[in-house]
């Protein structure tokens, strides 16, 4: 690919889209904190019994599988979004969705629930 007389690589972005890229990376790593902090709050309401969580009581039995839906679609939502970042060529994007989504994923699933103590 040519752009002004000059060889463009793949890899090499210019500083437009490198600051695109931090923008877009801090947008998405916030907004993948208010997903798992979201998650977290529905699962509060008698799903975990962490001890530093408050003590919510039981909850109804279809609360049972909440905990690996949860962790799956985090992962689902890590894979999607790493993979249109990775074609959008934002890699800091992509870095930092799939660290905070994979982390925010093990954390859910480290967790104590009622069904799986």
């Amino acid at each position: 690919m040519r752009e002004a007389g000059r060889v463009q690589r793949f890899l090499v972005r210019s500083e437009r889209h490198q600051r695109a890229d931090v923008r877009a990376a801090l947008v998405l790593g916030a907004v993948d904190l208010a997903v798992i902090g979201w998650v977290l709050m529905i699962g509060i309401d008698g799903v975990f019994t962490e001890d530093w969580l408050p003590y919510p009581g039981m909850m109804a039995p279809e609360g049972e599988t909440y905990q690996q839906d949860s962790v799956a679609f985090l992962h689902r939502l890590a894979a999607g979004g790493v993979g249109l970042a990775l074609v959008c060529r934002l890699w800091l994007t992509a870095v930092v969705h799939l660290v905070v989504l994979n982390f925010g994923a093990g954390f859910i699933g480290s967790l104590s629930t009622y069904w799986n103590p």
